[in-house]
């Protein structure tokens, strides 16, 4: 047994690479566990072929998700972040879960509520740090925050002098702003992805497959009937929907720009 795995961890990296091409991400999860060679292969966020892995493991086996990850994130955490098979990344009981991308977490209903905490929660802390802390608006357009986000960022702010509080406040901001531009993208892109749906196919919401289709993470916050393998019935409309996408994106950065101009301008 021992020889059998000395020559499976000892065979060159380009055929590792070869037979990571064949595989999809959650077995790649499971071949970095053999050996810290396969670790070291496949755990190097720095490695642009390591990247490389990840991410042609992502859009071939995992087309829907094709949007690259959020700035400063990994492609292997990117992936980790999208198996919402492997369940909530805090209780590890429960696989029906939903991804917070403001939070980047992937957790069930029950861990999100012991872990947030609303506005109100957060009186004493300074309007200036509570203003770049990334959150959620639910119901009644109430804001959620990570509440262990929360207390590791206030933990950095609340040992520096003034001057650094200011460089420390204007870093996380533009933090803050590509976090949300990402949760905000995530959102349109399903929303569009969910019109587009009902225009071109019949509606039918006593599917069980209608939203698992469009709505994979949300989805699994409910029982779960086994899915015949079947085509996706928006594939013929991919390449539209990515552009429609697109320009909206650019939209919005074309009005960005606009306001800042205008900002810049009055000053």
């Amino acid at each position: 047994m021992t020889a059998v795995h000395s020559q499976i961890t000892n065979i060159p990296l380009e055929l590792f690479i070869e037979i990571c091409s064949f595989l999809p991400p959650v077995d790649l999860f499971t071949l970095s566990q053999v050996c810290r060679k396969f670790r070291g292969y496949l755990c190097a966020p720095n490695s642009f072929i390591t990247q490389q892995i990840w991410k042609e493991s992502r859009l071939n086996f995992m087309p829907k998700e094709d949007m690259p990850p959020p700035e400063g994130m990994s492609e292997e955490k990117y992936a980790e972040l999208l198996i919402t098979e492997r369940g909530c990344q805090i209780c590890k009981r429960t696989k029906e879960c939903k991804i917070y991308w403001e939070f980047t977490i992937r957790c069930c209903k029950e861990c999100h509520s012991n872990k947030i905490v609303g506005l109100n929660g957060l009186v004493d802390y300074p309007s200036e740090f509570v203003d770049i802390m990334p959150h959620t608006t639910e119901l009644l357009c109430d804001k959620y925050y990570w509440k262990e986000q929360v207390d590791s960022a206030y933990a950095q702010y609340n040992g520096l002098s003034k001057e650094e509080k200011k460089i420390w406040l204007d870093n996380r901001k533009q933090t803050f702003d590509s976090i949300m531009s990402y949760a905000s993208q995530r959102e349109l892109r399903e929303i569009k992805l969910l019109d587009y749906y009902c225009c071109f196919q019949p509606l039918d919401l006593y599917s069980p497959y209608f939203f698992s289709d469009i709505f994979p993470s949300v989805y699994d916050f409910y029982p779960q009937t086994p899915q015949p393998s079947q085509p996706s019935l928006l594939s013929p409309y991919r390449n539209f929907f990515e552009e429609e996408i697109e320009n909206e994106s650019r939209f919005n950065a074309s009005i960005r720009q606009n306001q800042d101009f205008l900002e810049n301008s009055n000053e």
